[in-house]
């Protein structure tokens, strides 16, 4: 069956098409060519490759303690997870197999954030160790390790053209390194408490920030120390999703809502309930047609217009 784009115009009729249950969620997370949903937590890492519901394409015991992230890479071959473990694997994706083909050790604590460069060349990982390192996919080689936070990182992601990449730490602060030599960082700017997660738009240099201050902050990447603050959550903001196409963003947050709003103007289209529990992450399908949701109640939703 296909779904209508999620747009402006129809946001306020989003429904739910379905949910599964999984323990402990710490990320939901769809492939690039949307053909693959994988969702991951306290249990490992399952995969949605036929359809959401009902039992899973694959499931993998990945790693011996909770998964904290996972990213696929620009072509959809590979999948990066995150682990307490302190350990950091890659998995190859061939069909409905899946098998690890490299794992990689360097934090000193738990491996909280991950994130590929748009070429699939690098992988980014953040700890609650406070520093990021950069490894090649490739090769598996740590290439450098990058210092600046002063506590646990909590969300990264490169901008469009792989030239920087921006971070977000329990510290309160955002950071832009630039991928020159000597890794030079600035300081874009932070919110009045940690930061939970970060999300790009899609075609623009803007930056949303979530925050447990309860905000979201729009950041100019070219104006360090600019932000725009928009009272989102009560409780905090936990997540953040760009449709495809830039023109909305979905929020989550610790009052159990999803919240859509328009990105240029900020003002809210729907605000979506059926979570009992804080919404810890959201992500569109690359055609902008589904969204899903994972919380705290254990439960991964997908909403579509019908």
């Amino acid at each position: 069956m296909s779904y209508q784009r999620i747009s402006r115009d129809n946001a306020g009729v989003l429904h739910c098409l379905g949910q599964v249950q999984f323990g402990w969620i710490a990320q939901a997370r769809w492939s690039p060519r949307g053909d693959l949903l994988a969702i991951a937590g306290g249990d490992g890492i399952v995969g949605y490759a036929d359809g959401f519901g009902g039992a899973p394409s694959w499931r993998l015991r990945a790693h011996s303690a909770p998964v904290k992230d996972i990213a696929f890479s620009p072509d959809g071959r590979r999948l990066a997870s995150a682990s307490a473990d302190m350990t950091i694997k890659l998995w190859v994706i061939a069909a409905d197999e899946v098998a690890e083909s490299a794992a990689w050790r360097g934090h000193s604590g738990s491996v909280e954030a991950l994130a590929f460069s748009p070429d699939g060349r690098l992988l980014a990982s953040g700890g609650a160790d406070g520093v990021i390192r950069l490894w090649d996919v490739a090769t598996g080689a740590a290439l450098t390790v990058l210092r600046g936070h002063d506590d646990e990182l909590t969300a990264l992601v490169f901008d469009a053209a792989g030239q920087h990449l921006l971070s977000g730490s329990r510290d309160r602060t955002i950071r832009a390194w630039s991928l020159r030599a000597g890794f030079p960082q600035e300081r874009l700017g932070a919110h009045d408490d940690w930061i939970r997660d970060l999300a790009l738009q899609p075609g623009s240099a803007i930056l949303a920030s979530a925050g447990k201050d309860m905000t979201i902050r729009l950041w100019q990447l070219a104006d360090a120390g600019s932000a725009r603050a928009i009272a989102a959550h009560a409780g905090g903001v936990d997540a953040l999703a760009y449709s495809p196409d830039g023109a909305i963003l979905a929020s989550g947050g610790r009052d159990n809502a999803l919240r859509i709003w328009r990105s240029d103007s900020m003002v809210q289209l729907a605000a979506l309930e059926g979570h009992s529990r804080p919404v810890l992450a959201l992500d569109f399908n690359p055609a902008g047609s589904m969204l899903v949701s994972a919380a705290g109640d254990n439960l991964v939703k997908l909403w579509a217009i019908p």
